[in-house]
């Protein structure tokens, strides 16, 4: 064989394995984001999760609030799904978890108004997953209205009703709403976490750390409603 010949070969292998090692490194921290494998320590302000300026008051009867900022355009909020499910299922009494969805751009404001009017019909239980699968496991695209009511249609709901109630009134002022409480907080990034309107969740840290930090401040916040005379 040639010495060019070698050359090119010696060349080729080295960028393959120089390729290789950079997909191991995106994957590893793939996978460390996603688990929050090795996060532990102190929880830090300013680091774990920061402070909302002027928060909404809560009242003292209401439970404390859990909110998940998401949406089904993002395939972090999807691997997100199952781990706070599971999380969810173990909260006491004095916990709600709600989700709410984000709109950084017209496709994700489209979805959204997704989310809002099949929680509107009731109709989330049989698509919810459904709609993050078809989109990060099938790829595929919904980019208007009617295409959302054509793959909803006959599960849990009609495509007429999904339409009626997606142009409705009440989902157009929850938009507003979700688009209000999204600039309040200074969300701008998806999935986010917010205790009790005070305080957001850093996600940095992977997803297990994130949870970590929301039972702590629910801690702090229950502590501090039994300190409340």
């Amino acid at each position: 064989m040639a010495k060019a010949d070698k050359k090119v070969i010696r060349a080729r292998n080295t960028i393959f394995a120089f390729i290789t090692l950079l997909v191991v490194l995106i994957i590893g921290f793939g996978t460390y984001v996603s688990t929050g494998v090795g996060t532990s320590g102190e929880i830090v302000s300013g680091e774990d999760y920061r402070v909302v300026d002027n928060p909404r008051p809560t009242r003292p009867g209401d439970p404390i609030s859990v909110v998940e900022f998401f949406s089904y355009g993002c395939i972090h909020c999807k691997t997100f799904e199952p781990v706070l499910d599971d999380w969810t299922e173990d909260l006491p009494d004095d916990v709600s978890v709600k989700r709410t969805p984000a709109a950084f751009s017209p496709i994700w404001a489209l979805l959204a108004q997704t989310y809002l009017a099949l929680e509107a019909a009731d109709a989330l239980e049989e698509n919810h997953h459904r709609i993050f699968r078809a989109i990060h496991d099938n790829g595929r695209q919904f980019l208007t209205p009617r295409m959302v009511a054509d793959f909803v249609d006959g599960r849990g709901i009609t495509a007429d009703e999904f339409l009626r109630h997606f142009e409705s009134p009440g989902v157009r002022r929850a938009m507003q709403r979700a688009d209000r409480e999204q600039r309040l907080l200074g969300i701008s990034a998806t999935p986010s976490l917010v205790v009790n309107n005070k305080y957001v969740i850093a996600m940095t840290g992977g997803q297990k750390r994130a949870l970590q930090v929301a039972d702590h401040l629910i801690e702090q916040e229950r502590q501090a409603k039994t300190a409340t005379p």
